[in-house]
């Protein structure tokens, strides 16, 4: 049996609205990267460095609407 052009034109628009979906239901479980920063966070006691310190901290804004420093550290 031959596909036809409809078919591989319907196949095509049902991956690419797969596609979208994912990227939806992916952007609701993960909060997003909103920069990055050089400075540990304001509040005393909130990180306890040991032998290595992190190189910087990446910002991410929660669903709350809370902006939270995560620390990257050099390979």
């Amino acid at each position: 049996m031959a596909l036809s052009i409809n078919d591989i034109l319907t196949s095509l628009q049902q991956g690419v609205q797969a596609i979208n979906n994912l990227n939806i239901t992916i952007k609701a479980i993960f909060p997003q990267i909103s920069g990055n920063s050089t400075s540990a966070p304001s509040a005393a006691g909130s990180i306890t460095y040991t032998s290595s310190q992190a190189a910087g901290f990446t910002l991410v804004t929660l669903s709350s609407g809370a902006t939270v420093k995560v620390p990257y550290y050099n390979q």
